[in-house]
């Protein structure tokens, strides 16, 4: 079989008709060439874009592919670290390093990414339950002030809980600031109330947690926690069953959490002083949310 090398009018048409939606077989039929040599063709100007990116960007590449670091690191990190050391070299967007990831340009994958995108269906909101509760301290969300909305206040805390594999009691308590999104984690070894009550307040006693209203989940081992939020002297907030959203803070530093702890794994071997390091380098993580800056700088500014 005789083989013929594209010209430059082949190619212009290629692309003409590429562009206009036509399937590479498609347009084979139309210019009457193989529809193999298209793909080839296409393939060819593929690889040279790709070299073309890290002939340019080759110091940032090296930079990014170096520090990237999917539990405390993200993209849009690196690209301002990056351009704060390196001021002379190019430095592509944020947008831009996702485009090629997404397009397979570069050696970072999907799976490398911080944020992964979830399917699943959407869960229709539950009507609101009427809270039947024996003093003024456990009160439901809906009664909460709009101020603690507001998030520019310290001490309002969400409450939540991280299980480890199913039929396993020991988990993990996690308590996050509303305001500078400090998160402490505590070791639980059992699910009842009572000790979950117990191992809370004396960890927020110990260290010295600033409180000033508790927003907690739904779930069966917080029913007694309104017994520290009387000690305490400040109110509780019970959320609507399935209403995680509630808690937003809460679900976002749990997901956090999952980084260095994926779900599945079990707690039974998870410590109290590697709990303490999680939650130093996540408070110590940059956030794009307080311009790049850590929780600890941001709960520094509102003392």
């Amino acid at each position: 079989m005789n083989y013929k090398q594209l010209t430059e009018k082949n190619k212009v048409e290629i692309d003409i008709l590429l562009n206009q939606g036509l399937s590479m077989r498609k347009v084979a039929e139309i210019l009457k060439i193989s529809h193999s040599t298209i793909s080839r063709y296409k393939a060819g100007i593929y690889k040279k874009r790709k070299i073309d990116i890290d002939k340019k960007y080759d110091i940032f590449l090296n930079y990014l592919y170096s520090h990237y670091d999917y539990k405390t690191c993200s993209i849009e990190i690196c690209v301002m670290k990056f351009k704060k050391r390196y001021l002379n070299a190019e430095c592509p967007t944020f947008q831009q390093v996702y485009n090629w990831i997404n397009n397979g340009k570069i050696k970072l994958s999907k799976k490398n990414l911080c944020y992964k995108k979830r399917r699943g269906k959407k869960t229709s909101m539950m009507n609101h339950t009427k809270w039947n509760f024996d003093h003024k301290t456990v009160l439901p969300i809906s009664l909460r002030p709009k101020y603690i909305n507001k998030r520019d206040e310290l001490g309002h805390l969400e409450i939540d809980s991280i299980v480890g594999k199913r039929n396993e009691y020991d988990s993990i308590i996690s308590i996050v600031d509303r305001c500078s999104r400090k998160v402490w984690l505590i070791k639980s070894e059992y699910k009842n109330e009572y000790y979950t009550d117990k191992i809370i307040y004396d960890y927020i006693i110990r260290n010295e947690i600033n409180v000033k209203s508790i927003t907690v989940d739904n779930g069966l081992e917080f029913q007694a926690l309104g017994l520290t939020a009387k000690k305490l002297g400040v109110k509780l907030y019970k959320c609507d069953p399935y209403c995680s959203f509630q808690r937003g803070t809460n679900e976002r530093t749990n997901a956090l959490v999952r980084r260095f702890i994926p779900k599945g794994n079990s707690m039974k071997n998870v410590t109290q002083y590697y709990l303490d390091n999680i939650s130093f380098e996540i408070n110590s993580m940059p956030r794009k949310l307080f311009d790049y800056k850590c929780s600890y700088e941001i709960e520094l500014n509102y003392k």
